[in-house]
């Protein structure tokens, strides 16, 4: 595994722990406010740290597959061009600073809320044919997928989910042949993913938004 720092996330309320040579995309370009982009040009290695509304019609069970095809969409890749797709439970060893304390505490300000639990937890994974720019289709490249989803108990109303995007094979003519100068193995791949879930931390609870009564 390469050397790791920690990184505060959405002006510190949260910390991940990713590779030294993991640049902020938002030095770059704009990112959306709800997203934490960071990327490792040598490799074409990315990780996203994104927060959303939590998906009450979608049940634990389904939310993986859910979520990782919303990103296979978003990702301009339909359904025909994902392959070894797999989901799997984490244990709450997997994600051990997202287990609330034993003894309640208080919501720090009104309007926010108290630690929570993160009640659940999965990783769906699976293989996405992803073009790098929209004016390379026909250029697609075989990414790894792998995403997280962290639920967590009432009254916080946010999904996290945690994704991790690495090509496996680059197309002669695509963009990143130019730029890429390693691919990650299979083992550095699920490295990265497993070590940011490990190492996510809420540290500012006011980032969310209680669920309305």
């Amino acid at each position: 595994m390469a050397e790791t720092r920690t990184v505060d996330l959405y002006g510190g309320a949260m910390r991940i722990c990713l590779p030294q040579t993991m640049a902020d995309v938002s030095d770059f370009r704009q990112v959306p406010d709800n997203q934490e982009v960071y990327a490792d040009a040598d490799t074409g290695a990315s990780v996203i740290v994104e927060l959303l509304r939590r998906q009450a019609s979608v049940g634990n069970a389904e939310a993986g597959v859910f979520f990782f095809h919303d990103l296979a969409k978003d990702n301009g890749c339909p359904p025909e061009c994902i392959s070894q797709e797999e989901t799997f439970t984490l244990p709450p060893s997997a994600y051990p600073h997202l287990v609330a304390p034993a003894d309640p505490v208080a919501p720090t300000a009104c309007g926010s809320v108290a630690p929570q639990s993160c009640d659940f937890a999965c990783i769906t994974t699976g293989l996405q044919r992803i073009s790098k720019f929209s004016n390379e289709s026909g250029k697609e490249n075989v990414v790894f997928v792998g995403l997280a989803v962290l639920r967590f108990t009432p009254p916080v109303s946010t999904e996290v989910l945690v994704s991790v995007s690495c090509p496996t094979w680059l197309h002669p003519e695509s963009s990143e042949v130019r730029v890429v100068k390693r691919l990650l193995s299979e083992q550095e791949r699920l490295q990265l993913l497993q070590t940011a879930v490990a190492s996510l931390e809420i540290v500012e609870w006011g980032l969310f938004v209680p669920e309305e009564e």
